[in-house]
């Protein structure tokens, strides 16, 4: 795919409102004055459902917070309030951005203890629900905030956590904090004393190890049709022959991929001004205001050995039109480039990239035999090879393929819906620091994960990003 597509892809004041990660913004009528009231909200630390049909399984990663009286589902939320300066709580109110709608009631109630973890809570584990703690809500519609008063519980700085449930045998969805602009919300008007001080806005997040991610090409609407073909593809996308430039698109990939869990996309990337490279704005406008993030996948070392000139002239356009995004990828601070990389490189390949990667750029090479041996080492290793259904680099990655079926070609690894959520598990299970899906949306090999036609669910994602969604224990 990458060789026939070279040519022609190369040449081809709301912000202070919603803080993220400490969560903290200020409002006052009169700004240090005692006698007037001050609002101030927090986003949440920590949220997450647990599922009696699924009780082993964390949802931690999940943008949905479900609740549903049979079978049971809660969500956990957790918020950290401090900085209030000695002001007293007047009132509190628990705010939440409805994903689904309901005609019953919604309930907070307090938890046993505020020890659990996002990413370990299951409803196996989960701390006992303790008594309603103040408001509920009933007869919202989907796509509104609705608020619930917690002034009964909320009264001085601390640790709260929060449990929901419901009356309503069908699940109801409130928007989870990995949704970012509609994370959840504790608003407390504050009087007395000074306003607090307000902590600056963090708009850097970015997730920390083990990261899932899935390759991702963006070079639709033009390889829909190659070598006289169209549509290039065996298989049917779900969202039709699209363009990689329609912003709708584009954002309803991002969410395919969250439901998914995967945190990141390796957009391939042909190099400067090619096809690719002028979509990647795109794709990062897309991502603003979430919690997804993107990386580059530099396909130019697959068809040829670019000089230390070129490597380096390359990660300095990468590092100064995208790499300081927000809503791209970055592991401790460095911005994040995998490189594809042919059956000829060897150790030399790997010292060419020490010695042009000084601007910082944290690199993922291709492996190839031999490559644990090599005296220079990039920052980490990955495998790219979709006709196998998983393969393991020890803790630097493990990748997984749901089928390998190029057009025009025979099958080469052939779908298998169960074989698929076991690679799943194991994947989860293995602990490797990249977890990496090949791929979303490459249709012309027919590796993609992306929704279509021929492997549809009652979910809308497909059977692929379904078992993602469960970690491979599908419900």
């Amino acid at each position: 795919m990458r060789t026939r597509l070279l040519s022609r892809l190369v040449s081809a004041g709301v912000l202070i409102f919603l803080l993220l990660g400490s969560g903290l913004a200020v409002s006052a009528a009169t700004p240090g004055a005692p006698s007037q009231s001050t609002t101030i909200t927090f986003t949440a630390k920590a949220d997450a459902a647990v599922k009696s049909a699924s009780s082993g399984t964390n949802y931690g990663t999940d943008t949905m917070l479900s609740t549903r009286s049979s079978p049971g589902v809660h969500s956990y939320l957790r918020f950290a309030v401090s900085g209030l300066n000695g002001a007293t709580v007047s009132r509190a109110r628990l705010r939440l951005y409805a994903r689904t709608g309901s005609s019953r009631t919604v309930t907070v109630k307090s938890v046993s203890n505020d020890t659990w973890g996002e990413m370990a809570i299951t409803y196996s584990n989960a701390p006992a629900i303790g008594t309603t703690v103040g408001g509920s809500a009933s007869s919202f519609s989907s796509g509104t905030w609705v608020t619930m008063d917690v002034s009964s519980y909320v009264k001085s700085a601390g640790i709260y956590s929060f449990a929901l449930t419901t009356t309503n045998r069908n699940a109801v969805g409130f928007a989870s904090r990995e949704t970012a602009a509609t994370a959840p919300r504790l608003i407390l008007t504050l009087s007395g004393s000074s306003p607090p001080t307000p902590t600056p806005v963090q708009t850097d997040w970015q997730p920390s190890f083990p990261i899932r991610a899935a390759f991702y090409y963006p070079w639709f609407a033009e390889a829909w049709k190659q070598n006289g073909t169209y549509p290039y593809a065996n298989y049917t996308p779900a969202l039709g022959y699209y363009s990689s430039r329609d912003s709708t698109i584009l954002k309803k990939h991002i969410g395919m991929m969250q439901y998914g869990k995967i945190q990141a996309g390796i957009a391939s990337w042909w190099g400067q001004g090619s096809q690719t490279d002028t979509k990647i704005p795109g794709l990062l406008q897309a991502a603003a205001g979430t919690r997804f993030r993107w990386a580059l996948y530099y396909e130019m070392e697959s068809h040829g050995d670019p000089t230390v000139s070129q490597i380096q002239s390359d990660l300095t356009y990468i590092r100064d039109h995208y790499g300081k995004d927000p809503s791209f990828l970055r592991v401790n601070g460095k911005f994040v480039v995998f490189v594809y990389t042919d059956g000829k490189d060897g150790c030399a390949m790997v010292d060419r990239w020490k010695q042009a990667n000084t601007v910082g750029a944290y690199v993922v090479l291709k492996v190839f035999v031999g490559y644990k041996n090599c005296a220079s080492q990039p920052n980490n290793w990955h495998q790219y090879s979709p006709a196998a259904a998983a393969t393991q680099e020890g803790k630097h990655s493990y990748s997984i393929s749901p089928g390998f079926w190029l057009v025009g070609q025979n099958v080469r690894l052939a779908r298998d819906a169960s074989r698929w959520q076991r690679n799943v598990r194991e994947m989860v299970a293995s602990g490797a620091q990249w977890q990496l899906v090949t791929t979303f949306s490459e249709w012309g090999e027919g590796t993609a994960v992306e929704p279509a036609t021929q492997w549809a669910s009652s979910t809308g994602n497909g059977i692929y990003l379904d078992a993602l969604h469960y970690n491979g224990n599908m419900p």
